[in-house]
């Protein structure tokens, strides 16, 4: 007969997967970037471009992300997508080598040799044991040294000029101004600030000049540089609006926030009305999530200007951030009606809109020495982002020990205070609980202290209480923890501190060690060892556990899990297998 039941259960729980403790969350920027790096390492280039807009839709500053989708884009040959990741990378993290790499990458496949060589030299000397760098020099010289040898094949003899009557000649200034606008307004950054240099031989006084070649320089990442332009501007005449004004996007690109709302907040004092000083202010309150402010501001810009289209991005921006995907995309649209073919705003209507609901399916059989028979514990969860920053849960969990059975229910909500602080309470009962706490409350924080990188990071501090009433005792339990990643994020360690105490002051403490590494883009396991008390029907029991598991990314909205663990208690062992299943939708 036990074997007959054990074998009912495990085919029931080929279904589904032991979802890890907690609530269901919905994804994260970390498990959005997570599945994007996993989806373009499988070479999975559209999906993972996906996912890391979606990353950025709830952090728009994550600079990891944004070099993941330039790559991503350089996978899918969308060089413009992929130039406008890089540089905004850059322009929060500019000594980022693999930005400038990518940036370098960009300006090689477009044929923009000089702007490329010194790119890749800088990253190559930087990391000399980079393969990868020193390649792309080589082929860029290389690149350079075919195309000097076909022009010089193909210079047409000079032809004999013929005489023309004189005539007025045109402002070479004005001409050279114009090329460059162009030039910029395509994306081709080098060539127009060699039309800009060449504008500023003929007319070195000129403020125009000088500010467009800020702006040329900034956007491509050489920010000292752009400074001393726009100083040598208002130099020239001092309080100029459009070098001010210039200085305010020198420090947005440099990821210096507050710099960026002093200089706009002091324009604006003198300017109130101007538009490009009030759309970024918009900017600028969208980097400091404060989407009420940038709404006002956007909105305001289309009042003197109805057919400004770098406003409507900016509320289509805001609204996507407060989580109306809906709204966020019919802005977009008139924004595109405005400016058609803008790749920028094509992007934005790319990102498909998110997926707002979260279910966790998890069942576990246990088998226990001594003749002691068989434990269930089975779980499902549903969770719902209510905002980018809210996502609320709830939870039934069925379990069964020595032929009784409880029945709990738990609520929860999560929310996301800044990128790096969040918090977590939950609350829970169990009717007629036999072994399980009549009910129990907790609470949990993460702070993230160290932000992702290539080689470490992200690094959190977290921490988890909990109180749980059981008919003839209490508990009381804390775990503080500290989780990191290395390897570029494929490797994750966490180290977690667990004390317990009931109400007639018995205390037991103990940790539980794990390590999490992706092995494949799709495919993930885990392991650990826990020396831990364990609450059971009220009571600290001692334990050593080891366990383990894998995952498996079947799909972005499917994943499946599966685990095992043996624990040692005094009385018995217990060998503990699960399966379960998340989907996203």
């Amino acid at each position: 007969m036990r074997r007959g039941r054990r074998a009912a259960l495990a085919a029931c729980m080929v279904l589904a997967i032991a979802a890890p403790q907690g609530a269901a969350l919905a994804q994260t920027v970390d498990e959005l970037y997570a599945s994007g790096v996993k989806a373009r390492q499988a070479q999975h280039f559209d999906e993972a471009a996906d996912l890391f807009r979606r990353a950025l839709a709830l952090k728009p500053d994550n600079a990891d992300a944004l070099v993941q989708l330039g790559f991503a884009e350089l996978g899918r040959d969308h060089l413009p997508a992929a130039r406008d990741a890089f540089s905004r990378a850059l322009s929060l993290a500019p000594t980022y080598r693999d930005a400038s790499f990518g940036m370098a990458e960009v300006e090689f496949r477009s044929g923009n040799l000089d702007a490329a060589l010194p790119l890749a030299e800088k990253v190559a000397q930087a990391d000399p044991g980079n393969a990868d760098a020193a390649a792309l020099v080589g082929n860029i010289t290389r690149a350079q040294r075919a195309r000097s040898g076909r022009e010089a094949k193909q210079a047409p003899a000079a032809p004999v000029p013929e005489k023309k009557p004189p005539h007025p000649r045109p402002d070479p200034v004005a001409g050279l101004m114009e090329q460059g606008r162009r030039l910029r307004a395509a994306g081709k950054l080098p060539e127009a600030e060699k039309a800009y240099r060449r504008a500023l031989r003929l007319a070195p006084k000129n403020t125009d000049i000088l500010v467009a070649l800020g702006l040329v320089v900034g956007s491509s990442q050489r920010f000292d540089e752009a400074g001393h332009f726009f100083d040598r501007a208002l130099a020239i005449k001092p309080g100029l609006l459009d070098a001010r004004l210039g200085k305010v996007r020198l420090a947005i690109w440099q990821g210096d926030t507050p710099r960026a709302r002093a200089l706009v907040d002091g324009v604006l004092a003198s300017s109130p009305d101007n538009v490009e000083a009030i759309d970024l202010d918009g900017r600028i309150a969208l980097l400091e999530a404060d989407y009420t402010r940038a709404g006002q501001s956007f909105q305001r810009v289309l009042a003197l200007d109805p057919r400004n289209a770098e406003a409507l991005v900016g509320i289509g921006d805001v609204r996507r951030a407060q989580g109306d995907d809906d709204a966020a995309q019919e802005a977009y649209r008139q924004a595109l009606a405005i400016e058609p073919g803008s790749a920028d705003i094509e992007q934005r209507l790319a990102v498909p809109q998110p997926r707002k609901w979260r279910l966790d399916l998890g069942s576990e059989v246990s088998e226990l020495t001594n003749g002691l028979g068989d434990w269930t514990d089975s779980s499902a969860s549903l969770a719902y982002r209510l905002t980018p920053r809210t996502t609320i849960s709830g939870r039934t969990r069925v379990a069964t020990r020595f032929g009784h059975t409880d029945v709990q229910v738990e609520g929860r909500i999560d929310r996301a205070f800044s990128p790096a602080f969040s918090a977590y309470a939950l609350a829970a009962a169990t009717p007629d609980a036999d072994f399980l706490a009549r009910y129990s409350i907790g609470a949990g924080a993460s702070w993230q202290v160290v932000a992702p990188a290539r080689a470490f990071g992200p690094l959190s501090l977290n921490i988890d209480a909990r109180y749980d009433n059981f008919a003839n005792t209490n508990v009381t339990s804390i775990s503080p923890w500290v989780q990191g990643y290395i390897l570029d994020g494929r490797l994750g360690l966490s180290a977690r501190w667990v004390h317990a105490q009931d109400d007639i002051g018995t205390r037991a403490d103990g940790y539980v060690l794990r390590a999490d590494l992706a092995v494949a883009p799709r495919f993930n396991v885990f392991g650990g060892y826990a020396d831990a008390p364990e609450i059971s029907d009220g009571t600290l029991v001692p334990t050593r556990t080891v366990f383990g598991g894998i995952s498996w990314d079947v799909s972005d909205p499917l994943t499946l899990r599966a685990s095992i663990a043996h624990e040692q208690r005094p009385t018995f062992d217990r060998s503990i297998f699960g399966l379960g299943l998340t989907a996203r939708f």
